[in-house]
């Protein structure tokens, strides 16, 4: 009797115990298919490879370094950006805009014409905008500054008196091309690299 009760014993464990997962010969074989079968793209050759270098002082011994690169099928339709880093190599800036969207990289018809554009794009203006004393004034009561009827709007918050204080420092400032009517205009304000506001090109 003692070894009949044993026999049920281990026939019942066995009949309890989990079946083992089939294994597939037809998955595995379907899944590498599967893996093989999956696209592999490589990226895109840049078609307009132009660059761009500039440096900028802007006083006080910050000096900045501007970068510009153009990538895109072809340079009429490349996307162009900006950075500009401090003297440590730092990022202060990055910007990408479509070259066709600006008067000065828009039309360009070879590398070395979009490289030349680059080049006139990060290129500080000259001394006719070279500073913040060679903004329009700030008239009182007016809604922005303005000189010949074109505005200049000053970055949110900054009202008249910190503007006006800012064209009285006289302190280095910096502009580019945003679009064929804007630029962005940069000076050292507060402690760092600041965007003051938005020059309206005439015409």
């Amino acid at each position: 009797m003692r070894t009949a009760f044993m026999v049920m014993v281990v026939l019942v464990l066995c009949a309890c115990a989990p079946a083992a997962p089939p294994t597939s010969a037809a998955s595995s074989a379907d899944a590498t298919a599967v893996a093989s079968a999956a696209p592999t793209s490589a990226p895109a050759a840049n078609g307009c490879p132009a660059r761009a270098t500039s440096t900028w002082d802007a006083g006080g011994g910050n000096t900045y370094s501007i970068e510009a690169t153009a990538e895109g099928a072809n340079c009429a339709e490349a996307q162009a950006t900006l950075i500009v880093r401090d003297a440590h190599g730092a990022l202060e800036q990055r910007f990408t805009l479509g070259a066709a969207d600006t008067r000065v990289l828009g039309g360009a018809e070879s590398v070395q014409d979009m490289q030349r554009r680059l080049g006139e794009w990060i290129t500080p203006a000259g001394a006719s905008a070279d500073s913040t004393g060679d903004l329009p004034e700030w008239e009182t009561g007016a809604e922005t500054p303005a000189s010949g009827g074109v505005p200049f709007t000053p970055t949110l918050g900054m009202g008249r008196a910190e503007y006006e204080a800012l064209r009285a420092q006289d302190a280095p400032m910096y502009c580019y091309e945003t679009s064929h009517e804007t630029g962005a205009c940069f000076a050292v304000h507060n402690g760092g690299l600041t965007q003051i506001g938005v020059q309206t090109y005439a015409g």
